[in-house]
């Protein structure tokens, strides 16, 4: 158990009530307690979440992440993610579990992501689609637009909000056109993750998913996760033409966030990589890449700068986020050897020059625009600049 050692007097008194009650849960020592400390939890949870301008749960969760509490964060961030992601809702006399999910499409291109506005017919098959996935006794909202990650709800208050409202467009069987459906996707990025959105509501106690009737739901799980896989193929193939997609079956908001978020890291460099052979009309083995961690006290990311041969001005990079401690702690058994992974997929792409920067770097930004800085050869970090004779817009295909 981890004692709260650091001066929580910062807290809004809201974050300092809760932080004591996910204190006592942490010294529980039986099931029966545990359940006492829960409801009180779930309670004060929930009455920050009505409130869609409140920030105090992203605070204390960003306290306990730089106070080193890690073990009190993780009980926090699971139980919150939970509140947020769902919400019991009354429609016909009759109450209803509400669940956000999501289907994330992690897609890269050399040319360009298209927009995620969905046709009626498209719409209407994904809806029919994921009512299959749903339980029999299920009703189902699909958004009419597929979201970027900037197009997501920005806080746990705002997600629990979104859930609320497409539940109801569910269980009233209404048209999915909610404030979010005309966001506009305003950043033009070679791999990105785009999320088909939905919302499945089920009288209260009765299975989300179809493979959670049956005897062997694992093996109903995998039977339907392929069947997913293979609509999404035949329905999105169109829309993602001259793009190279990965279908993530539907599950839990948060959960798929953080699956899709991974299943980027490679595709990203995938992308960099052969759009910039691309514009300066370079194989892969003319590029050189130069590696670097960066964070503020421990690597947060690895940061690739890429350059080509006879020009040693950086021109791109990529960013490879890092998740969670264990990732990078060599001592946990969900340490992932990320510089190794990095190395194998530039040298699969055929890219031969990769240097590794030794040393921790700042994080930096440009001042100007606020992208990220990219490493050098020279041990530096820098803003990547093409020169301004290529033609580096990525070309539509849709």
């Amino acid at each position: 158990m981890v004692d709260s050692t650091v001066s929580n007097t910062v807290l809004h008194h809201k974050a300092h009530d809760l932080l004591s009650l996910i204190e006592a849960l942490n010294h529980s020592g039986s099931r029966l307690e545990d359940q006492f400390w829960e409801a009180k939890l779930t309670e004060s949870v929930q009455e920050l979440l009505v409130d869609p301008d409140s920030t105090l749960l992203e605070q204390l969760l960003d306290y306990l992440s730089s106070s080193e509490q890690f073990e009190l964060y993780d009980v926090l961030v699971s139980l919150i993610e939970g509140l947020a992601e769902s919400a019991t809702l009354s429609h016909q006399g009759q109450r209803y579990d509400v669940l956000l999910i999501t289907a994330p499409i992690a897609a890269w291109t050399r040319y360009q992501l298209p927009e995620g506005d969905l046709s009626h017919e498209l719409h209407e098959k994904l809806l029919g689609a994921v009512k299959s996935y749903a339980g029999s006794d299920a009703k189902v909202a699909v958004l009419g637009q597929l979201l970027s990650f900037d197009q997501l709800p920005k806080s746990f208050a705002l997600t629990h909000e979104f859930t609320a409202q497409l539940g109801r467009l569910a269980l009233e069987a209404k048209p999915t056109t909610i404030e979010l459906d005309h966001l506009e996707d305003g950043i033009t990025l070679l791999a990105d993750t785009k999320f088909i959105v939905c919302a499945i509501a089920t009288p209260q106690g009765q299975a989300a998913f179809a493979w959670q009737q049956h005897k062997n739901p694992l093996l109903a799980l995998q039977e339907s996760q392929t069947r997913w896989q293979e609509q999404c193929e035949q329905l999105l193939s169109a829309m993602f033409a001259g793009c190279q997609a990965q279908f993530l079956p539907p599950d839990g908001y948060y959960f798929n966030t953080r699956a899709s978020d991974k299943l980027m890291r490679p595709l990203a460099i995938k992308a960099a990589v052969s759009w910039l052979g691309l514009v300066t009309q370079s194989e892969p083995s003319e590029i050189s890449a130069v590696v670097a961690r960066c964070g503020e006290s421990d690597t947060e990311e690895f940061r690739i700068g890429l350059t080509v041969e006879n020009n040693p001005e950086l021109l791109y990079g990529c960013v490879w986020p890092i998740f969670s401690k264990d990732e990078i702690d060599r001592s946990s058994s969900h340490f992932e050897d990320s510089a190794l992974q990095i190395q194998t997929i530039l040298t699969e792409l055929g890219v031969e020059s990769i240097l590794f920067l030794a040393g921790l770097y700042n994080p930096d930004f440009c001042d100007d625009c606020s992208a990220p800085s990219f490493p050098t050869a020279q041990g530096e970090l820098d803003h990547p600049y093409l020169p301004e004779e290529l033609d580096f817009a990525p070309a539509p295909l849709h």
